[in-house]
C-alpha cells in the first residue's frame, strides 16, 4: 500500500474532475510487469502521481502492454478492463479505487477469459503447468513456451491455480463481471523445501507396507466418501500419497507433493486433487484441497447418458444447487425449505421456525451476505437420504435418536435429505454466482458433510448445459 495515499480519501470524500489536460500522450512498450511499475513508468511521462491502495490489485498480476501517442484517459480504461479499478482525476493525481459490478444480473455476454504467460525465477519459460479454476472444469496446461489460455469463463469470484511438479503453486484469488481479456503472467518458485520435508516424514510409514495400506484406506473413504457414486471412485496414482502418525496425539496426517488423480467412474469424471492438507485425530477430520474436472471419455453413448444422469441426481440437493437457488429466491420451487433452530436435538421442523430467503440474505450491490444466528436447517424435498448415510451417519443419531432400535438400526423409512450450516462468523460473503468468498467462514453438518469428493460436480456445473 502506498504511504501517501490514504489522507487523500479521508480529507477529500467528494472529488471532483481536474481540469487539467487528460489526453497526455503515452508512449511506453512494457512486457510482463506489475501494475505499481506501469504506474510509476506513467507517472514519470506526465504530470500525474497515482493514488491507491495495491490490496485493491489483482493478486499476482503481471502485464504486458504497449501505447504509441495514445491519450492518457484511453490508455487507462484500456488498462483496467478487468481488474474492478475506475480511476478518476483530482489536480496532480489519478485516483484508483475499486469499482463493483453495476449489475446484479448476470449475462453470458459478459464471460471473459485469461491469457498469460508462466516463467521460473530467471524468466525461462514452463510448459506443461496445470493452470485452472479451482472447482471447475476449466483449464489448460501451458504450451513449450509458457502460454496458456482460458477461455468461456462464466462471470464470477474464482481461486485460479498454477501447478507445476517441482514448483510450489501459484493460487490467487480474482473476480469477474464485466467480460473481456484478462492477460496473467505468472512466475513459479521452486518447491525444495517442502518436497524434503515430505520425504522425511514419510519414512515412518512407507517402510511398513501394511500400515501404509490402513492409512491409506482411511484415507480414501475420508476424502472420497462412502456413497454409491463413492465407491466407483478409483484413485490412480496412490504412491504420490505420504502418511504420518503422531502416536502421542493420534493425529493422521498425509502429504502429496503432486496432483492426486482420481478417477470417477460414477459421474465421468477425471479429477487433479491438490491436497493443501489432510489431518484426522479421533473424531475430528479436516482437509481440503484445489480441484480440476476433466471429462472422460465415454465409451458408448448409454455410458455418456448414465453420466449425465448421475451428474444431475448429484447437483440437485447439493450445496451448490442451494445456493444457486437461495440467490434466485427459489428455494420453494427448487425444493428446499430452511429452519432455524438453537438445538438440533430437539429439532422438529414441525415446530421449528421456517424462515424465507429475506430472513438470512442480503443484497450489498456487488456481493451478498448470508447472516443468522442459530443452526440454520436445510431440508430437500425432491430426494430422500441414502440407506447408506442413515447406516453410517453420527447425524442420524441427532435428528432420529428416538427411532433408532437397541441394535442402532432406524426404525423408519428414509425421509427427506437434511443438512445443517453453522456461520462461525458472520456475515459470511457470497458472490454474485453464489460462491464463498470467506472461505472458512461455515460449515455444513448432515447430508452435505457426508457426500464428500466423490459426488462433487463442478462449482460451474449446468444440469441444462452439461458440455459431456
Amino acid at each position: 500500500m502506498r504511504a501517501n495515499l490514504l489522507w487523500l480519501f479521508l480529507l477529500f470524500p467528494f472529488l471532483v474532475l481536474a481540469q487539467k489536460n487528460k489526453t497526455e500522450l503515452v508512449n511506453l512498450s512494457l512486457d510482463d510487469v506489475s501494475l505499481e511499475v506501469i504506474f510509476d513508468t506513467l507517472s514519470s511521462q506526465t504530470d500525474y502521481f497515482f493514488s491507491y491502495n495495491s490490496e485493491l490489485f489483482p493478486k499476482g498480476s503481471r502485464y504486458s502492454i504497449t501505447a504509441e501517442d495514445e491519450p492518457l484517459d484511453q490508455f487507462l480504461s484500456r488498462l483496467l478492463v478487468g481488474t474492478q479499478l475506475k480511476y478518476s482525476f483530482y489536480k496532480d493525481q489519478i485516483i484508483l479505487n475499486y469499482q463493483p459490478p453495476e449489475d446484479q444480473v448476470i449475462r453470458k455476454k459478459n464471460f471473459f477469459s485469461i491469457t498469460g504467460k508462466v516463467k521460473d525465477e530467471k524468466g525461462n519459460p514452463i510448459g506443461g503447468v496445470n493452470v485452472f479454476l479451482n472447482g471447475t472444469n476449466i483449464g489448460a496446461f501451458s504450451d513449450i513456451d509458457g502460454n496458456y489460455n482460458l477461455e468461456s469463463i462464466p462471470p464470477g469470484f474464482y481461486d485460479i491455480v498454477f501447478s507445476h511438479v517441482g514448483y510450489e503453486n501459484g493460487i490467487y484469488q480474482l473476480t469477474e463481471y464485466q467480460g473481456g481479456t484478462r492477460i496473467q503472467n505468472h512466475s513459479l518458485a521452486p518447491d525444495i523445501g517442502e518436497l524434503e520435508e515430505v520425504e522425511v516424514v514419510s519414512k515412518r510409514v512407507t517402510n511398513r507396507q501394511n500400515i501404509w495400506l490402513s492409512y491409506y484406506q482411511t484415507f480414501k473413504e475420508e476424502v472420497l466418501g462412502s456413497s454409491a457414486n463413492a465407491q466407483l471412485c478409483v484413485i490412480e496414482n496412490p504412491e504420490v500419497i505420504k502418511f504420518f502418525f503422531d502416536e502421542n496425539d493420534g493425529q493422521l496426517t498425509a502429504y502429496a507433493n503432486e496432483a492426486i488423480v482420481i478417477r470417477n467412474d460414477a459421474l465421468g469424471y477425471r479429477i487433479d486433487y491438490y491436497l493443501e492438507s489432510f489431518k484426522k485425530e479421533s473424531d475430528d477430520l479436516r482437509f481440503r484441497g484445489k480441484m480440476r474436472f476433466r471429462n472422460q471419455e465415454a465409451i458408448s453413448g448409454k455410458e455418456r447418458r448414465e453420466w449425465r444422469r448421475n451428474r444431475k441426481d448429484s447437483y440437485y440437493g447439493s450445496f451448490n444447487h442451494f445456493k444457486k437457488s437461495l440467490l434466485n429466491e427459489e428455494l420453494r420451487k427448487e425444493g428446499f425449505r430452511i429452519y432455524a433452530t438453537k438445538n438440533l436435538n430437539d429439532f422438529d421442523k414441525k415446530e421449528a421456525l421456517q424462515l424465507t430467503e429475506k430472513d438470512i440474505l442480503v443484497y450489498k450491490g456487488d456481493e451478498y451476505e448470508l447472516n443468522f444466528s442459530r443452526n440454520l436447517v436445510i431440508e430437500y424435498r425432491k430426494e430422500k437420504e441414502s440407506l447408506d448415510f442413515l447406516k453410517e451417519s453420527e447425524f442420524t443419531y441427532t435428528l432420529y435418536s428416538d427411532q433408532i432400535n437397541e441394535d442402532g438400526i432406524l426404525i423408519q423409512d428414509p425421509g427427506n435429505q437434511i443438512s445443517v450450516i453453522r456461520l462461525l462468523r458472520s456475515p459470511v460473503r457470497i458472490d454474485l454466482t453464489g460462491q464463498i468468498v470467506d472461505k472458512f467462514a461455515l460449515t455444513t453438518y448432515g447430508y452435505w458433510s457426508w457426500e464428500r469428493v466423490g459426488d462433487l460436480v463442478p462449482i460451474n456445473y449446468d444440469p441444462k448445459w452439461d458440455n459431456l
